[in-house]
């Protein structure tokens, strides 16, 4: 199973699900079941916007992109959470134009309903499982989104039986909560994606210097920068030694940097600088 195998059985099962929610929605006349179908419509959307993403993320590194195009991942995981934030606008705005209006009940629209929670929970585990197996952010991104389907679908449900006993309002207020909903998750997925795309600094800098001084001969830490691309953290350091170092031997310093690097901080993209020291002091303690 690969990631585009699982966003595309994903993808088809989320068209199942908004169908029923539409059809049960307009059968109801619930404006938060309408709103939670046009969730699910977003969510097939995004399975073709991620399909993509991940055809141009697994290209390997070329003329154009010579750190590879892990990013393109990072990017879908951006513009999902836009879409949920456009979803949740949506669901706000329509809650409103229809705040009076008295959703009827169903017992078949509830148990259709019902079954699109339980597809979407097995759903949800089943991409979580994936996500940690195929160790993809975007996986796991998705799952999140997924499971914010559960929670609303359950809120709808609640909000549209209490209205139709002849309180139309509160249909349209856990509308507005199934919105408030979607934004925190549209959050969580910002949170996640933005420090990655403005190369945000991954680790904490003290502790890597901290590792690095205590291999032997090097005298000083003058510079690190780290970075992360969604699936690789990369890392470049200038480290000072003795002048009077060979510079085999100040190769060999340089080769312990990198695999103390790659084995303490999972660091994927290595470059270390090697300078002569210009400080009589002596290392720093630790």
């Amino acid at each position: 199973m690969k990631v585009r195998q699982v966003l595309f059985i994903e993808g088809a099962v989320n068209v199942l699900i908004a169908l029923i929610k539409l059809v049960v929605g307009l059968m109801v006349q619930s404006t938060a079941i309408i709103a939670d179908a046009a969730h699910s419509l977003t969510d097939v959307a995004n399975n073709g916007l991620a399909y993509i993403a991940i055809q141009y993320s697994e290209k390997p590194a070329d003329e154009d992109h010579r750190y590879g195009h892990h990013k393109y991942e990072t990017l879908a995981i951006f513009a999902l959470a836009m879409s949920l934030v456009i979803v949740a606008f949506e669901v706000i705005t329509s809650a409103i134009e229809r705040f009076n209006s008295t959703p009827e009940h169903s017992n078949v629209g509830l148990w259709l309903m019902v079954i699109c929670i339980l597809i979407n929970t097995a759903l949800t585990t089943w991409e979580h499982h994936w996500a940690k197996k195929l160790n993809s952010s975007l996986l796991h991104a998705d799952a999140k989104h997924t499971f914010s389907d559960v929670l609303t679908s359950i809120a709808i449900i609640v909000g549209w039986q209490i209205a139709s006993r002849g309180y139309p309002w509160v249909d349209a207020l856990f509308a507005i909560f199934v919105a408030l909903i979607i934004v925190y998750f549209a959050y969580s997925l910002f949170k996640q994606a933005i420090p990655v795309l403005v190369d945000s600094t991954f680790l904490d800098e003290v502790k890597v210097k901290e590792a690095i001084h205590a291999i032997p001969k090097v005298k000083d830490v003058d510079r690190i920068r780290s970075r992360y691309d969604g699936k690789h953290l990369s890392v470049d350091v200038i480290i000072s030694v003795e002048p009077q170092l060979s510079t085999q031997e100040s190769h060999r310093v340089a080769d312990k940097v990198e695999h103390l690097l790659a084995t303490s901080f999972d660091a994927h993209d290595i470059l270390v600088h090697v300078e002569p020291s210009t400080s009589n002091k002596e290392k720093p303690p630790l």
